[in-house]
Parts: C-alpha cells; structure tokens; sequence
C-alpha cells in the first residue's frame, strides 16, 4: 500500500503538471500562463532596470534576475525546463517534508503524503497548471528547515535566502530562527540574502543601477497595493471573496473579515504557545515545522492578495498533524483525531468554494489544522511527562 501510494503521488503531480499544458486542448506553450509573464517581464527589466508600471509584477529582484537566467533559452525550451523544475519541487515538498516530520522509513509514509497532497491539491494544481513558482520556493524552506534539525547551518541559510528570494512571505522564519537561538542558520541567512539581494544585483547592473533596481521596484508594490483588484480572476482573499457576496461597501463583509482574521490570528498563537516558548527547549524537526510553517502562513492566509497556489506552504503543516497520528500505533484515536480534522478541513474549503468564498475556506481548513496541532503539542508534552515519572518511579519501586 505505501509502494502503491506512492506511485499514485508521483503519478497525480505529473498529471496535475502536464495533463493541461502538454496534453490539454491549447498547445504547448501557448497553455502556459504564469511562466510567459515572469518570461516576459524578468528580460525587460533586467534589460530596462525598471518594472513596467501596466503590469503588476511584484517580485523581488534577485526574484526577477532568477527569473530573468531561466528566460535566456527560447520560450517553449525555458517554459520546459521551468516546468519540470517546478513539478520536481512540488514532489520535494512531499519527500522532504515527511522527512522533516519523522515519518522517514516508516511503512504509511507515502499513504501520508497521498492523503496529504489530496488535501491541497487545489493548490499544488494551480501551481503547476500555471506553471508559477510556488512550490518552489515551498521546497527551498522545508529544506531549510529540514537542515535546521539536522543541524546543517551552511546549507540552511542559503535555502532559507533562496525562498525569501522567490516570495517574501518566509522572512518570518528568519526571526524564529534568532528566538530559537539557531544562530548559525540565521547568521548564514543573513550572509545568503546580502549575497541574494546585494551582491548580485549590484555585480550585474552596478551601485547605481541596483539603487534604480530596487526604486522601482518599491514603486511597484505601492502600485500594486493601491490597484483595485476587484475584478481579478483568480484572487480568492477574504475581502475579495465577501464584497463579492455582500457588496464592495458592505459593512458586514468588513465585520465578519475582522472576526476572520483575529480567530486566525488566535489559533496561530494558541499553537505556538502550546509549543512551549522557552528559547533553550529542544526542538525536534516536528516542533521546528509546525512553528516555522505558522509563521509563514500566517500572512499568507489574510492576504488580500492571496490566489490558490500561495497555499502550497500548507502542507508541511497537514504532513506533521497526519505524522501525530501514524507515529502512535498504539491508540487509533490519535490516527482517528488528526485524519478527521485534515478531511474536515479540506471539506469546509470546498463548501466555503461554493460560495465563491475559497479564502474563507483556507482560513477555515488552516484554523481547524493549528488548532488541532495545539491539542497534538499538549497530547505529546502530556506522554513525556508520564514517561519520565515512570522512569523515575522504577528505582523508587526496586
């Protein structure tokens, strides 16, 4: 069965990645849409040292110069390579991170990371039928985070660097690192992003063209926060999704946003407090996921910019909350409680879906995840309490 899930998974990502763009009734590469934007617009402002201000493209410029090294081939060979480069990450993701949770050599592994990717699919498949570049920067920080328990520092900070690179959003495991006092991973993150942000872009356009470089850039994200994206396509934010349902100047979308974000907010906390926020407390890669993972999706889930494939970084999370149940064969009900909360989850995504309502519903699947991860941390404090007055109870009885 473990064999046989994970034939399923790799067979299901490579449909999810080619089933539409190769195979699909457009053809290849007229079926990419993502990619032929970064395409475009990472060879025109590598070339310019300035966005295009009828375009909304906020990422970062080591983002754009990454971008900018993949579009030197002719489209349909970058679009190719990009592709598979992003179809390998979204399987790392899966690979990496059931390493990361414990679950490496255990006989349901790949039947957890099948159960786990059918949670996200919608995600994953947007990711990969856009042809974009999430899942890559989701396999950068679970590698991170994966050398951070290994305790692999050089490698740590270069992938850590990498993924705030490609999107912003895990800068925010940068300062956990400090609290958790992994000086080493934060200090060789830090050297990466001077290299990432600094030294690149000033080696390829020089001091004053990197000053340019990055003014335009600043100027891009005020455009693109100040852009009414009431009509955008594929935007599935809390805000977008409400004023659709109750009007643009309904103060009722607005209360009930509020109420979404602080329940979000609050489950987020609850899960990290009940990890224990003593800086010298030991760490297992379990811990260091749930905690860097809910501070990465912490933005990520009230983003009013938020589309499908931002949440691909949900699933390390849902990995650990599956790995609870599977590494404690001797009561099902962990295995019962962490299966229910993740289909659960994933059921209020899609019935809030239905009510062009997916934002909520990401919220909705996240908050029931934290919070059971909550009541998984205090569950696993609980076992070792006991374990160890029973350790010490033994010579006691002798």
């Amino acid at each position: 069965m473990n064999v046989g899930a994970l034939v399923i998974l790799v067979g299901w990502i490579l449909y999810d990645a080619l089933g539409r763009n190769v195979f699909g009734s457009t053809p290849w590469p007229q079926s990419v849409v993502d990619y032929q934007i970064m395409y475009e617009q990472s060879r025109q402002i590598a070339v310019k040292l300035a966005y295009d201000p009828g375009q909304i493209f906020p990422y970062a410029p080591p983002a754009v110069l990454m971008f900018a090294v993949s579009a030197i081939p002719p489209f349909g060979l970058a679009a190719a390579v990009w592709l598979a480069m992003l179809t390998a990450s979204a399987i790392g993701v899966f690979v990496l991170g059931t390493e990361l949770v414990g679950l490496r050599g255990h006989g349901a592994r790949w039947i957890v990371a099948l159960l786990a990717y059918a949670v996200t699919n919608n995600y994953f498949q947007w990711d990969l039928r856009s042809v974009n570049c999430n899942s890559i920067y989701a396999v950068l920080l679970v590698g991170a985070i994966l050398c951070v328990a290994r305790k692999r520092s050089v490698w740590a900070g270069p992938l850590l660097a990498a993924s705030i690179a490609v999107k912003l959003y895990p800068v925010l495991a940068l300062p956990y690192l400090v609290w958790v006092k992994k000086w080493r991973a934060a200090f060789a993150t830090i050297a990466a992003m001077l290299v990432l942000f600094a030294a690149v872009p000033v080696l390829y356009a020089g001091p004053s063209g990197t000053v340019k470089l990055y003014a335009s850039w600043l100027e891009q994200l005020r455009l693109a926060t100040a852009t009414d994206l009431t009509d955008h396509p594929i935007l599935i934010s809390i805000p977008h999704g409400l004023a659709k349902v109750f009007g643009p100047e309904s103060t009722q979308a607005v209360w009930i946003a509020r109420g979404a974000k602080a329940i979000w907010l609050g489950a987020v906390g609850l899960c990290l407090l009940s990890g224990g926020l003593r800086r010298d407390r030991v760490r297992s890669g379990w811990d260091l996921c749930v905690d860097a993972f809910a501070l990465v999706l912490l933005p990520v889930v009230i983003s009013p910019y938020l589309e499908s494939y931002h949440a691909v970084v949900a699933a390390p999370p849902i990995l650990a909350l599956l790995a609870y149940g599977v590494l404690h064969p001797n009561d099902s009900r962990r295995l019962a409680f962490s299966v229910f909360v993740v289909l659960a989850g994933w059921g209020l995504l899609y019935a809030f879906g239905k009510w062009k309502l997916r934002g909520l519903g990401v919220l909705a699947q996240m908050t029931l995840v934290f919070l059971a991860l909550a009541v998984a941390r205090i569950d696993v404090q609980r076992q070792a309490r006991r374990s160890e007055l029973r350790k010490q109870a033994v010579p006691a009885g002798l």
